[in-house]
């Protein structure tokens, strides 16, 4: 097969699951198949790159280059968000114009088109150039799910995801529950796929222990630098600093939970609203319990938080999948979640992989802060249960097998459908 994946991230381009996603599922589906990937450029990076059996096209443009060499542009921001959002749209004209230019022999024969800020591209691939589209649906945040205050023009994106979900051939969703949510808001249930995401830290696992003493040190070094002491309890959130992910309530719930857990550390990993999170610890009377990391933590750096905590909580409202309890739990952390995320993660319920909380309740996220972390057989079990249902229902390899028979059935959809409209014309 022939596949162009269209998206706003891609190695090295990574600030989200989304880019991690990416970097993993492409090297795994060009074993094969001819694979190419349309994304963006920062003004930085080449044009064209071919690398790892696949061909990178990545057109500049000239304004968000300019920015992006003086600042990193955060979606978080109404502005920002703005400025990508444009940048995005313009990148898909740039693609559509390059895949109309390569002709019916050079075109691809299945585009697949990650997320609804690519809906121009897809569009104009489905009606101009008559090409099979599969929309991968990664968040409903800006659209079918926009919350009050979320970044976008309020209604847009909710009705080019319709669009968009009308035209695709399948839409590819990571897990059962936001299938539902797409089938409830009148989505083609006949139309969604569920394909489940890997474990980010996976190779980890197969090479044994995730730890070592290499990572230890600088795990160590990195307490020091936060200023925390060898025997402070860490407690870990990696995110977005946005309300989605329910830092908010996490702040609110830590003058409980550092009143019970002596000696305490909150550390927040991301970029976001960092100055809102400054002002509640101001006015909460927390500055010497919450540490930050300062922005953007990637690759091999975010090891090392992952390493020195002692329990991990992502308190989400809403998580389309949550690359980041894969991590935790490939790291041997246990985990506490929001109710935002899938109950996959829940594995057997009679020895549960996770402990699931009210994201949007301060009193249910500080209980059960406070119970595991007075509890060490508890974490150690949640731990355990976590590496064995990374290790055991989590693969990129399936991933990626499940995602190509997606494709593959949208192609014998195609042939099947050429075929009868043949035989119908010499009828």
């Amino acid at each position: 097969m022939k596949i162009a994946h269209i998206i706003t991230q891609f190695p090295p381009n990574i600030t989200a699951g989304l880019g991690r996603y990416i970097a993993e599922i492409t090297p795994r589906m060009a074993d094969g198949h001819r694979l190419s990937v349309f994304t963006l450029n920062d003004g930085r990076l080449p044009v064209l790159e071919h690398a790892a059996g696949m061909t990178v096209h990545r057109p500049r443009g000239r304004i968000h280059g300019a920015i992006s060499r003086r600042r990193r542009l955060n979606r978080t921001r109404r502005l920002d968000f703005a400025l990508l959002a444009l940048n995005v749209v313009a990148s898909n004209w740039r693609h559509f114009l390059r895949l109309r230019a390569a002709g019916r022999d050079g075109r691809p024969d299945v585009v697949a088109v990650h997320d609804s800020t690519n809906f121009l591209a897809g569009l104009l691939c489905h009606y101009l150039l008559r090409l099979p589209v599969v929309f991968h649906v990664h968040t409903t945040e800006y659209g079918v799910d926009r919350r009050p205050g979320a970044p976008g023009t309020r209604g847009l994106f909710a009705a080019v995801e319709r669009w968009l979900a009308r035209v695709a051939r399948r839409i590819v969703v990571p897990t059962p529950e936001v299938r539902d949510r797409l089938a409830a808001a009148g989505w083609d249930r006949s139309s969604l796929e569920v394909v489940c995401l890997g474990g980010t830290f996976e190779r980890l696992l197969a090479e044994g222990a995730p730890g070592g003493r290499d990572l230890r040190v600088r795990a160590r070094d990195l307490r020091a630098r936060l200023g925390l002491g060898p025997g402070d309890p860490v407690l870990l959130f990696v995110g977005r600093i946005e309300r989605q992910k329910g830092i908010y309530q996490l702040l609110e719930a830590m003058p409980r939970i550092t009143a019970a857990v002596p000696g305490l550390r909150l550390v927040i990993v991301g970029e976001g609203d960092e100055e809102g999170v400054r002002r509640i610890v101001t006015g909460a009377g927390l500055s010497g319990h919450v540490r930050t990391s300062g922005g953007w933590v990637g690759g091999e750096d975010l090891l090392e938080y992952y390493e020195m905590a002692d329990l991990c909580v992502f308190p989400s409202l809403f998580e389309p999948f949550g690359l980041v309890a894969t991590e935790a739990m490939a790291m041997g952390r246990p985990v506490i979640l929001g109710h935002g995320f899938s109950r996959i993660f829940l594995g057997d319920p009679d020895r549960p992989a996770a402990r699931f909380v009210r994201g949007d309740d301060p009193g249910d996220i500080a209980g059960a802060v406070i119970e595991i972390m007075a509890d060490p057989a508890a974490r150690e079990s949640l731990a355990a249960e976590g590496g064995r249902f990374v290790r055991e229902r989590l693969s990129w390899a399936r991933t990626a097998g499940e995602t190509l028979a997606v494709y593959q059935g949208v192609l014998e959809e195609e042939r099947g459908g050429a075929v009868r409209r043949a035989a119908v014309s010499r009828g």
